[in-house]
C-alpha cells in the first residue's frame, strides 16, 4: 500500500487541507478503511478501480474515471472498493473553503456525492476527459489544482461573517454555545443557521459537535484528553462517540482503522 501526501499549490492552500494519492495492489481489502465525520468535504478521484462509500444504510459508487465532489457528512461511512490494482487521489477541503468553489447551496451536498459534469456541466466533463487521458497522477493533480484555482477566481464568494464563526468554533475545538456565537457575531440563531446551511451544509450546533468529537477522536490513543473536559458525562460521551463512529469506544479499541483515522 502507498500512501502519500502532497502540498497543495500556494493559491489554494488557505482552503485545502491535504491533498494524497493512493495506490495499492489489493484495492480496500483488509484496510481499516472507516471515516468519522470531520466537518470538511472532500473530492476523490478513482483513477484506477472503482470506490464504494457506505454509510447509512446506503452504498455510493464512485466510478473510475470520474471525478467526485463530496459534501460535509454527519454520519461516519466506509470505504470499500472492488479486489484489484487501485489507486485514487484525494483532496480535503477546510471546513469553510468548498463554498469557495462552487455556485450551489451546500446543503444539497450534505452526506451525499456528485460527479463534477453534474456539479460544473461541461467544465467538469471537459476536465474529466482530460484527467482519463492523463497516465500520470502527479499531473492529474496539477490538472485538478489547476480546474479548482479557475474557479476560485470565478467564483470570488467570500463570506467574512461565515469564516469568522467556522474558526471561532474550530478554534474552541467545539466548546462553545450558540448564543456566544450570536453574541461574537452580532447575528441571531435563524440567521447563523441559514448560513451555515447555504455555506456549509450543516448548523453551527452541528459543526460544533463535531469538532469537539474530532479533538477528542485525533488524540484518543495518547490518552492525552480528559472526556469530562469536553462532555457532561460518560453517557454523553459514549452516545455521540457511537453517533459519529458507528461504535462504542470499547467497541472502537478493538477495531484496526489506520487508515480511515487519516481522513
Amino acid at each position: 500500500m502507498k500512501l502519500q501526501f502532497i502540498q497543495p499549490r500556494q493559491e489554494l492552500k488557505p482552503y485545502i487541507t491535504k491533498i494524497w494519492l493512493f495506490e495499492n495492489d489489493m484495492g480496500l481489502v483488509n484496510h481499516g478503511t472507516l471515516i468519522a465525520p470531520n466537518a470538511k468535504a472532500k473530492i476523490i478521484i478513482p483513477f484506477r478501480n472503482a470506490l464504494t462509500t457506505t454509510g447509512n444504510r446506503k452504498t455510493a459508487i464512485c466510478k473510475e474515471g470520474d471525478i467526485y465532489f463530496i459534501g460535509i457528512r454527519d454520519v461516519p461511512v466506509t470505504l470499500g472498493s472492488p479486489q484489484g490494482i487501485s489507486g485514487s487521489i484525494g483532496i480535503e477541503l477546510t471546513t469553510e473553503g468548498a463554498y469557495k468553489f462552487l455556485q450551489v447551496p451546500m446543503y444539497h451536498l450534505t452526506n451525499n456525492l456528485f460527479s463534477f459534469a453534474d456539479l460544473y456541466g461541461s467544465e467538469g466533463s471537459d476536465l474529466i476527459n482530460k484527467m482519463s487521458d492523463e497516465e500520470n497522477p502527479q499531473q492529474k493533480i496539477k490538472l485538478i489544482q489547476q480546474f479548482l484555482f479557475q474557479q476560485l477566481l470565478k467564483e470570488n464568494s467570500d463570506n467574512n461573517i461565515l469564516d469568522f464563526s467556522v474558526n471561532f468554533i474550530s478554534s474552541l475545538h467545539g466548546l462553545t454555545t450558540i448564543k456566544h456565537l450570536e453574541k461574537k457575531t452580532g447575528y441571531t440563531k435563524r440567521y447563523l443557521d441559514l448560513l451555515f446551511k447555504n455555506h456549509i451544509g450543516i448548523s453551527p450546533k452541528t459543526l460544533a459537535t463535531i469538532q469537539r468529537f474530532q479533538h477528542f477522536y485525533q488524540q484518543m490513543e495518547t490518552d492525552s484528553t480528559n472526556i469530562y473536559e469536553l462532555y457532561y458525562d460518560q453517557s454523553h460521551f459514549i452516545k455521540e462517540f457511537k453517533r459519529y463512529t458507528g461504535f462504542t469506544p470499547i467497541q472502537y479499541s478493538k477495531f484496526n482503522n489506520d487508515f480511515g483515522k487519516n481522513f
